[in-house]
């Protein structure tokens, strides 16, 4: 997200991430648990991110939590989602 936490730390596309404060990354778990401990801690998590060939520390300062992104009706506003996926007529 433009100016979000991760834009902050200079993550780009292409960056990949190899270890989280210190852990390799198994799994989402792994990145899971340091943003749920990143909640009430004052530390940045920390990220190893790999680019091609080139290695680099990246701390994220985020403490918000995970966060499920979803949607919601604009009260008033046609139903323009329920016309995309009506079948076919």
């Amino acid at each position: 997200m433009w100016d979000g936490p991760a834009f902050k730390a200079g993550l780009a596309p292409g960056d990949k991430i190899a270890a989280v404060n210190g852990l390799a990354l198994d799994g989402a778990e792994t990145l899971t648990d340091a943003i749920k401990a990143a909640k009430t801690d004052a530390a940045p998590i920390e990220l190893l991110v790999r680019n091609g060939s080139r290695y680099r520390t990246a701390r994220v300062d985020y403490h918000g939590g995970l966060r499920y992104p979803h949607l919601e009706r604009i009260p008033g506003a046609p139903d323009r989602l329920d016309e995309i996926l009506a079948p076919l007529k």
